[in-house]
């Protein structure tokens, strides 16, 4: 490797490298978000100055300040939950931790139910910009979907 700093070169381990290098990829994501929301800003102010359009930017400053939310959220997880460096005993205690995370998740594999309740909450969004007739079966649809969702989740708890 002909890279200066490198923590092989250095004397470092294969362990060192690898916490390293997934320090590296968590910080990617919020510096991407952070990027796009910051040139999403810029783009809306200059399509403001350029078009003289309501709709246009306050739909690119809505987006704006998603990403910008996303970023920061991101990013202060990132400082949060910085790992150290692994050692044998972190990483047996990081699988264990793992396993029981994995148990107490449940999506199912096979069920109508999320297709539901995102069919429920499309209809009752459309609703709120159409006129409130529209939302209320939409929100209907939208609480019985959920509501089976949450009893297809018990039934699997209590076998």
């Amino acid at each position: 490797m002909t890279g200066s700093g490198s923590s092989i070169e250095q004397g470092g381990t294969a362990d060192e490298l690898e916490a390293a290098t997934r320090r590296d990829d968590s910080s990617t994501s919020w510096r991407v978000f952070l990027g796009v929301g910051t040139f999403i800003a810029v783009m809306a102010i200059v399509y403001w100055f350029s078009s003289y359009e309501d709709a246009g930017t306050t739909m690119l400053a809505l987006a704006s300040g998603l990403a910008l939310f996303f970023g920061s959220y991101l990013w202060r997880q990132d400082r949060r939950g910085r790992p150290g460096p692994v050692t044998a005993e972190s990483a047996d205690n990081e699988s264990a931790a793992d396993e029981s995370v994995d148990e107490g998740h449940y999506l199912p594999q096979a069920s109508v139910w999320p297709l539901a309740m995102g069919v429920g909450a499309a209809l009752t969004l459309n609703g709120l910009i159409i006129g409130w007739p529209y939302a209320t079966p939409g929100a209907a649809f939208l609480a019985l979907s959920v509501g089976g969702f949450v009893a297809q989740g018990r039934r699997r708890g209590q076998s």
